[in-house]
């Protein structure tokens, strides 16, 4: 009889135990599941609130909280039309926080889930700027030629750019796209002068030669490809090689004088500036910061798309680039 008593007690003791988990968890419910109680006006004005902060620390340049807040937006709002524009935002509140490595994730993230979106090549120019502004070689932040170092990352702005100048050709950023596309071209063949320079300084003609021949081939119009075409004739006479070294003495007397070919320099009016310099002057004047979208808490009725981010005008005269 004991015993049937002392299970009787145990088994009641468990169901409440249970029973007070249960509630905890109730109270514990994901925002996003808590919010199918509240009527879509309600879940409007919390969201419309909550961007509101987010945009404000924006404008404010507090990226970092703004950041946080967007995220917010997300977790707890991610149906909105607020939490779409606030993702286009947290991209550029995370570039001009310097986290190159989270804001390449969210743009990532975001062309995946929002090919359609009205903003699509805003966030792909600023992919651009992110991979053109990032991880410096030391020399560089002092302002030493910027093709002596690493160009892994302008290799790969120099792509991002590219597919928006293809995909977007009517988009308001191109025209700057353009223009960094002519400066990274430049940069690249300079550094790849530099290959072929490193090469015929320890007799290897024919590894120097055939580099040369690249250059040409990938960078027409860059400063370099003159001096290159120079490599490659003395290579080819060095190694022996009379008639492709003829061959490329008649396509260096086609070619116009050094100097005059497609020249751009650093997009904004200066030679090459030092990383350091760019980075202690990164603003709106380096990446346009998304607009105010207009959606108000008061709204009746969430707006079809977000607001495209506007940029500053682009001059119409930019010439494209070759492809490297």
């Amino acid at each position: 009889m004991m015993n049937l008593q002392r299970l009787l007690a145990a088994a009641l003791a468990a169901a409440f135990v249970l029973s007070g988990a249960a509630c905890s968890n109730g109270k514990k419910k994901d925002d996003a599941f808590a919010n199918q109680e509240k009527s879509d006006r309600e879940l409007r004005a919390e969201a419309a609130a909550l961007y509101s902060l987010a945009r404000k620390s924006l404008d404010q340049s507090d990226f970092d909280d703004a950041v946080q807040r967007y995220d917010l937006l997300s977790k707890r709002y991610p149906f909105t039309d607020f939490a779409t524009q606030g993702e286009v935002e947290a991209i550029y509140a995370l570039y001009r926080g310097y986290d190159a490595d989270r804001a390449l994730s969210a743009i990532d993230r975001f062309q995946r889930e929002h090919p359609r979106n009205a903003a699509i090549d805003y966030v792909q120019y600023i992919r651009g700027l992110v991979n053109f502004n990032r991880d410096p070689s030391f020399s560089s932040m002092f302002g030493s030629n910027a093709s002596k170092g690493d160009v892994s990352n302008y290799r790969r702005a120099f792509d991002d750019f590219a597919l928006l100048v293809q995909k977007h050709p009517t988009s308001r950023y191109v025209g700057d796209a353009r223009k960094r596309m002519i400066y990274l071209r430049n940069v690249i063949a300079e550094h790849e002068l530099g290959v072929v320079e490193f090469y015929t300084d320890r007799g290897a003609y024919v590894a120097a030669a055939k580099r040369a021949e690249q250059i040409i081939a990938q960078y027409p119009g860059a400063p370099a490809t003159y001096r290159a075409l120079e490599l490659m004739e003395q290579s080819y006479r060095k190694a022996g090689l009379k008639q492709q070294a003829d061959d490329a003495a008649r396509l260096l007397a086609g070619q116009p004088a050094a100097g005059s070919q497609d020249v751009a320099g650093f997009p904004g009016g200066e030679s090459s500036p030092s990383w350091l310099d760019r980075l202690l002057r990164r603003d709106a004047a380096d990446a346009p910061k998304p607009p105010s979208s207009g959606m108000s808490p008061d709204a009746a009725a969430p707006a079809a798309e977000p607001a495209a981010p506007a940029a500053e005008a682009a001059p119409a005269n930019a010439e494209p680039a070759a492809t490297p």
